[in-house]
């Protein structure tokens, strides 16, 4: 249990900034108001891998109401690389709160963090500095800690550490046996959610559609995704649905892949 008393050490953060933490998130989709949850954001230029698809083509980080805020980290991208944007986004979150205890005010207690909204972490340096600052994050209170990562190729399951829960966002359903031979639960973008909603079965994945995109929870109620490791050792996997303003672009992309373009 974190001592109220017990001394802590003051993370001197830099003027340039590729990552930034919130501790009171407005992201409805995150949280409902009732429920407060954090979060931090990664330059996409500094920290996310130059492979995934979905890069310059539809994030949509890259498009949407959001995307002021990430070119504000992503200016200042030119002089980071992905250990140094990991390490700062790290220093970030243990300066949380001066450094004490995380609010008591979530979903189960501490606030949960929702780790890079946008960004990654590309090796795995980057990934054991984040996991280790989600350890520093529960180890104050803090609630359950969540990401994903298009980087799981590189990077294992285990380079993140157990304090936080991570799924390997993949680019279509045949490369989830790879994710899963990583450790990770995989989850996958899909042009709609198929057989009612519920579960079904494709590449040897058992696919449980976004609980908050079909019912009216959001994700620090459903919670899902805070159980990668338990949905890995399952064989389940999370889809999710396209939407937002880059909707269009990914489910060209989509389709692309289909036809085998």
């Amino acid at each position: 249990m974190y001592m109220s008393n017990t001394k802590t050490t003051k993370v001197a953060l830099p003027e340039t900034n590729v990552a930034k933490f919130v501790g009171d998130s407005a992201n409805a989709k995150i949280s409902p108001a009732k429920h407060k949850v954090s979060a931090t954001y990664a330059s996409i230029k500094a920290s996310c891998p130059s492979t995934c698809k979905l890069r310059d083509n539809g994030c949509y980080a890259q498009s949407g109401p959001i995307a002021i805020y990430l070119r504000k980290l992503d200016n200042n991208a030119p002089n980071f690389t992905a250990d140094s944007t990991a390490e700062q986004e790290a220093a970030a979150i243990r300066a949380s709160f001066k450094g004490g205890k995380i609010p008591q005010d979530g979903a189960k207690g501490g606030r949960d963090l929702r780790l890079h909204v946008f960004g990654d972490a590309t090796t795995i340096k980057a990934a054991m500095a984040l996991g280790e600052a989600a350890r520093n994050w529960r180890e104050r209170e803090g609630g359950d800690v969540w990401t994903y990562t298009h980087a799981w190729k590189n990077v294992p399951r285990t380079a993140w550490g157990s304090s936080v829960s991570v799924l390997a966002s993949i680019d279509d359903m045949s490369e989830a046996v790879g994710a899963v031979a990583q450790g990770y639960a995989p989850a996958v973008v899909v042009s709609e959610h198929k057989n009612g909603n519920k579960v079904y079965s494709e590449g040897g994945i058992k696919w449980i559609p976004c609980v908050a995109q079909v019912t009216d929870l959001k994700c620090t109620e459903c919670r899902l995704c805070f159980k990668a490791d338990m949905l890995a050792s399952k064989g389940y996997g999370i889809a999710f649905s396209s939407h937002g303003s880059g909707k269009a672009k990914i489910n060209k992309r989509l389709l692309n892949v289909i036809q085998g373009a």
